[in-house]
């Protein structure tokens, strides 16, 4: 499988209701990911699926990626606030070849490490907001931790850049 793992866009500090979950996408934000999305589509094919948290900064953001790449979005509640390991277990059970998951920090970074390494408590990678990693894993072929392959990770200001050409 071919992961692309975005974390969404700058969000307002204070949902509507108050709470985390519904937190919104700013106007810079919205901005910022449209070029950042746009950028990714200079570099990378177009996900046979794209799967969002359920919280509404990072359905914005997938909403965002889906006009991009013409395409619609579904919602993972693995990829809400928890565990990576919840996430391991949905993607596993993909068929698809090239997926794009929108998500949150720590656990985008936290499943990264675990994809790749196995260890979920590295805490080397750390993904900006409305920035990508990709990463080449034996996941769907019923491997559950490390033997991923982390091809890149692009910060939300290099995929912008490559937008720009």
């Amino acid at each position: 499988m071919l992961l692309f793992i975005f974390r969404h866009g700058i969000a307002e500090d204070h949902g509507p209701d108050g709470t985390d979950d519904s937190r919104r996408l700013t106007d810079e934000g919205k901005r910022k990911t449209r070029e950042a999305v746009v950028g990714l589509s200079c570099i990378a094919g177009k996900p046979e699926v794209l799967l969002s948290s359920p919280l509404v900064r990072a359905r914005q953001t997938a909403e965002i990626a889906a006009q991009v790449f013409d395409m619609d979005t579904q919602v993972c509640d693995a990829l809400g606030i928890g565990p990576a390991g919840d996430v391991v277990r949905e993607l596993r059970k993909m068929e698809e070849d090239v997926v794009m998951i929108v998500g949150h920090e720590p656990q985008l970074s936290i499943l990264a490490e675990m994809l790749c390494t196995g260890d979920e408590a590295i805490g080397y990678i750390q993904l900006k907001k409305a920035g990508c990693i990709a990463i080449e894993t034996p996941i769907n072929e019923g491997a559950a931790r490390g033997g991923g392959r982390l091809l890149w990770i692009a910060t939300p200001a290099m995929l912008r850049g490559l937008a720009e050409r």
